[in-house]
């Protein structure tokens, strides 16, 4: 028997070519199959890793609100809480500038600026 450099025997092809052409035929058969499954595969993993993560969503998203509460603008505060939401009496912008919102000047319980 012959053998390689490495000091394994030499791979010999088969005699019959139409076996050959088979073997063939059957890698690239094998091939395709795993790539026709691959979107497959790769929805279902993902599929997987969302079912595990949904249950999160109940405590993350009241965790998102409350820690940013405080950027909303006053309506979506206002809308979000169901219109229990008002802006403070005591404000540090006593002035009332124009950075304030509509919403806290004219549509507030107890408006800032009394413009109505």
């Amino acid at each position: 028997s012959s053998r390689g450099l490495s000091g394994s025997r030499a791979v010999s092809l088969p005699a019959n070519p139409h076996s050959a052409r088979a073997m063939t035929k059957a890698v690239y058969f094998k091939l395709w199959a795993t790539t026709a499954n691959w979107t497959q595969r790769k929805n279902y993993g993902w599929y997987q890793v969302w079912t595990r993560l949904a249950p999160w969503a109940f405590p993350l998203a009241p965790g998102v609100a409350w820690y940013t509460f405080g950027w909303w603008s006053d309506e979506w505060k206002k809308t979000l809480t169901l219109g229990i939401y008002e802006p403070p009496l005591v404000h540090w912008d006593s002035n009332m500038t124009a950075m304030r919102s509509d919403f806290v000047k004219f549509h507030a319980q107890y408006p800032g600026i009394p413009y109505k």
